[in-house]
């Protein structure tokens, strides 16, 4: 068995890599559009000094780099398969240089799991994987280079500039230095005294220089103290290597198999926990929302069926691409109007702040968009998006401000795979001629401003309506925004003055509503034959109308039938708090 494991031992990172692929390419591959999104990667002299503003300079630019590369399907996966391949492998010449246990290959698997569990976070980056990389690095150079007199002065050297190029990844590198002199017989305590205090000793001492709190100075670049779970599983890996490298000849079976079974149990075990799938659903939408596929996030939202107002509104925003909204409203989970605009205020995450500009330049409302885009770059949590300044750049194109687009194409056009983008959007903006989507965007702007709170929706819409009667995406949103919260006969007023001028044959919905406004408000047949509404929706009404007067209005007796009906929300759906 020993020499089974000897000679395929190559099984080990192939497995790793193909399993960690697979995962992250066809379960989670939209986890990782998302941290490419967050995150704005340039070639420029000052980007690149802008990272000595912080500890980690090394870590965070090289692992920013990589991150810019899961712009690309499957270019995430296979740099993360990557990385934990060059972690094993690295973890293994640790393991064989302080313990010499002949179950390295299995026992360097711990780390490489550990920052496979930790990635399934979309905020845990790239910069925690290349600064644990480095740290491997810096450990085998100094063992490679031990007994000789320029050891401790390497070891002086990776002491001071540990921190400031890898931030909290080089934490271990005391212990590493502790295992390997312990398993070698050398007592030096002056060094090991030295080398622990000086390591951490120096975050604390420059927190207030990076301007970061006691708890940022020790974890950063990382923004978890669950991030610190990598070099635990390395201490993890040494510590039971060591202590078990005596019975490992005269159980080597048994422990081999002990090692896997555990090993996949604490992977499986930490993927359950940590990787969030419902998170990941909501975020292909948001995904194929960002790439411009209307009709795929239809298709996932009718798969996933989500019960949540963040998956409603990716879902609302493609029904009105696909000018389907009001036929198919109700097709789809709607918590009330929170599905159609989600509040932007203190209570909400960050994630739903940064795609809330979706719906606003989607309806035409180009200064909150633009107001809701600054403070999705804000409060991101790396201040510096892809996403929000192309979203920026489409603003003040749209607007007409040249220079202010021309500013954010400047950037973009610093990227690698947001250059062509930026590049063709400049000869829009230096064009004599208006494209047509551009000249579609700046006929929903409006000439006049409105004196309102951010939240306050419902006036929004009706200042986009007037300014723009022929917007019919506004007009859309303002009619389904009044029915989803049951302003049944403000909806009536509006459709009147808005919806009738545009000459459109009434969507499913509409009709629906508009009979329960007719009834309540006892119209004659005159009045309600002009409009136009489908004979067939009138029957379904009538039969509706006759078994909730029967059952007294029990909603078992029709959900079967009217479920997805104007009539069924307007009588039975309630907000359910949580």
């Amino acid at each position: 068995m020993k020499g089974y494991f000897k000679k395929y031992n190559w099984i080990f990172p192939v497995g790793l890599a193909g399993l960690s692929f697979v995962f992250f390419q066809f379960f989670y591959p939209y986890h990782l559009f998302f941290k490419e999104q967050i995150q704005l990667f340039l070639y420029t002299p000052d980007y690149f000094l802008s990272y000595f503003k912080k500890p980690a300079w090394l870590s965070a630019y090289l692992g920013d780099f990589l991150t810019q590369f899961f712009y690309l399907r499957g270019g995430g996966a296979a740099i993360l398969a990557s990385l934990f391949c060059v972690e094993w492998v690295l973890t293994v010449r640790v393991l064989k240089r302080i313990t010499s246990s002949t179950k390295a290959g299995l026992w360097a698997l711990l780390p490489a799991s550990a920052d496979w569990v930790l990635h399934c976070n979309t905020l845990h980056g790239v910069s925690v994987s290349v600064g644990f990389i480095l740290v491997l690095c810096m450990f085998l150079i100094y063992a490679a280079l031990s007994g000789a007199w320029i050891s401790y002065a390497i070891l002086i050297l990776f002491s001071l500039t540990g921190y400031w190029l890898l931030g909290s990844s080089f934490l271990i590198f005391p212990f590493l230095i502790l295992a390997y002199d312990f398993n070698n017989q050398r007592v030096h305590w002056m060094k090991w005294i030295i080398v622990l205090v000086v390591t951490f000793a120096i975050p604390p001492v420059l927190r207030h220089h990076y301007l970061l709190t006691p708890i940022q100075s020790f974890i950063f670049p990382a923004f978890s103290k669950q991030s610190l779970l990598l070099q635990g599983a390395l201490l993890l890996s040494v510590i039971s290597s060591f202590f078990l490298k005596k019975i490992e000849a005269t159980y080597s079976q048994l422990i081999s198999f002990g090692i896997v079974t555990v090993l996949a149990f604490v992977l499986s075990l930490g993927i359950i926990n940590k990787a969030d799938f419902n998170l990941e659903k909501v975020l292909s939408l948001d995904g194929e929302t960002y790439f411009g596929n209307p009709d795929r996030v239809i298709e996932l939202s009718k798969k996933y069926d989500l019960k949540n107002k963040q998956a409603a509104y990716f879902t609302n925003m493609a029904l009105t691409q696909k000018s389907l909204l009001a036929e198919n409203l109700l097709d789809f989970y709607q918590p009330f109007s929170l599905g159609l605009i989600p509040p932007v205020t203190p209570e909400e995450n960050w994630q739903s702040i940064f795609v809330s500009n979706e719906v606003f330049f989607l309806i035409g409302d180009i200064n909150m968009a633009q107001h809701s885009a600054m403070l999705g770059n804000t409060f991101s949590p790396y201040q510096r998006s892809s996403r929000m300044i192309r979203r920026l750049a489409e603003i003040n194109m749209v607007t007409g401000d040249s220079a202010a687009a021309m500013k954010y194409l400047r950037i973009l056009s610093k990227t690698l795979f947001h250059r062509k983008w930026a590049e063709s959007q400049v000869k829009m903006v230096q064009s004599s001629e208006t494209n047509k989507w551009l000249a579609g965007k700046r006929s929903q702007v409006s000439d006049a401003d409105l004196l309102r709170k951010s939240n306050d929706y419902l006036s929004s819409l009706q200042f986009l309506v007037v300014q723009h009667p022929d917007n019919l995406v506004a007009v859309d949103y303002l009619l389904c925004y009044l029915l989803l919260n049951k302003e049944v006969k403000l909806f009536r007023e509006n459709y009147d003055r808005y919806y009738l001028k545009l000459n459109r044959a009434v969507p499913k919905v509409y009709a629906e509503a508009l009979l329960i406004q007719l009834v309540t408000d006892k119209a004659s047949q005159q009045e309600a034959q002009s409009y136009s509404i489908h004979p067939e929706i009138v029957t379904r009404f009538t039969e509706y109308t006759r078994i909730f007067e029967q059952t007294s209005g029990d909603m078992s007796a029709l959900n079967k039938q009217f479920s997805k009906s104007y009539w069924f929300y307007y009588h039975f759906a309630t907000i359910q708090k949580k």
